[in-house]
């Protein structure tokens, strides 16, 4: 169901892409009739200088190409999807991964043991009081004892004074998770195209994506 969805999207982009594309071309073509010269004899000196020199018309400022951000896609795939399909239409799309925050965990841990034996002497104790615990094998704690990651600090300390009151000592580490959301952003998609459509609505309806326009020099974070 979310598939045939991702291919109506892509059929509005290219709809509306055309309905563009052909108001462009009907747009009619203001015609000037040639003024006639005959009758005049003598000419302004200012008069055979405006006609030698006409002023050269003043281009009109094109307008900045916008891109848009559409997201979040459950998985890699329906991502994937999207942009092969955009691709092979003739459009500008990638994926990007956004970072959607930062969360914050508390590891109670003892530190790295002097010897593997006295690790393991002090993990099957910690054990047999009922402790949950296991042996660190990587990372810069390789050879100590995680005994707990909570996402509270309060009950990191709770447990480590309860671990205290029974003579052991323990020290806790703060863990940083960053979390990433899967966005597909569509380049170059002109403001004629964004202006007097429903284009955001049409990208949205359906998928249940958050739609972000955005410049197309800078990635789009989430606030």
């Amino acid at each position: 169901m979310r598939t045939f969805l991702i291919l109506l999207l892509i059929a509005n982009l290219a709809y509306l892409g055309w309905n563009l594309s052909r108001g462009d071309q009907d747009r009619p073509v203001a015609s000037v009739s040639p003024t006639a010269a005959a009758g005049k004899s003598l000419q302004l000196l200012e008069e055979v200088a405006e006609s030698r020199f006409p002023e050269e018309p003043v281009a009109p400022l094109e307008q900045p190409a916008t891109c848009i951000a559409l997201g979040v896609f459950d998985n890699t795939e329906e991502s994937d999807f999207l942009v092969s399909a955009l691709q092979e239409r003739g459009m500008q799309a990638r994926v990007e991964l956004l970072q959607a925050g930062e969360t914050s965990s508390f590891r109670v841990y003892m530190p790295p043991f002097n010897a593997n034996t006295a690790a393991r002497q002090t993990l099957e104790a910690l054990q047999a009081d009922g402790l949950d615990s296991f042996l660190i094998t990587t990372g810069d704690l390789a050879g100590g004892i995680s005994l707990g990651l909570f996402s509270q600090e309060a009950s990191a300390l709770g447990l480590q004074e309860s671990l205290a009151a029974q003579g052991y000592a323990t020290s806790i580490r703060e863990v940083v998770t960053s979390s990433n959301e899967i966005w597909v952003t569509i380049e170059d998609i002109s403001q004629d195209l964004l202006q007097g459509s429903e284009l955001l609505d049409l990208l949205s309806e359906g998928l249940e994506l958050e739609v972000i326009e955005k410049p197309c020099e800078t990635i789009a974070s989430r606030p």
